[in-house]
């Protein structure tokens, strides 16, 4: 019989792993055609499959390395928090502030309830990720989306 030497990292990645699972029994209708012709299911479900990968890979580093004996610390709730709200500040704000704005403020945010990164490198990561995002999404993909929003009108296309 195995025996889990990291708790977490087990429920973590079996959290993953169910979670992928519901996300492609609640897609199964949608047609996930081919990599030449992709359809609306493909994404969901290419990324549900690499999710339970990278769950399996977690589960069983869960079973083989064990946690160092590390005093028990009190939960990071700041952190807990950040991420919850992250996603609903980027819906709420993006329509608003635009994309470029949007990103660096919400990096910048959640990277800030770390323990381990420091201001100087939460600053550099929210920059490298908005930038990353305009030209990726905007100029790439060409997705309607306004790197800054209407209070920038000459930059908002």
């Amino acid at each position: 019989m195995l025996k889990i030497r990291n708790g977490r990292d087990f429920v973590g990645g079996a959290a993953m792993i169910v979670v992928s699972l519901l996300f492609i029994a609640f897609g199964r209708e949608l047609d996930v055609g081919n990599s030449f012709q992709m359809g609306p299911g493909y994404f969901p479900v290419m990324l549900s499959l690499l999710l339970i990968g990278i769950g399996v890979l977690i589960i069983v580093q869960s079973l083989v390395v064990a946690v160092r004996d590390e005093p028990d610390a009190p939960a990071n709730w700041k952190a807990y928090i950040l991420v919850i709200l992250a996603p609903a500040f980027f819906g709420l704000a993006l329509s608003r502030l635009g994309l470029a704005p949007t990103m660096f403020l919400m990096v910048g945010g959640v990277s800030c309830a770390s323990r381990y990164a420091g201001w100087r490198h939460s600053i550099a990561l929210a920059l490298f990720m908005a930038i990353s995002s305009v030209v990726l999404f905007t100029r790439l993909l060409s997705l309607p989306v306004s790197a800054f929003g209407p209070w920038i009108p000459f930059l908002s296309n």
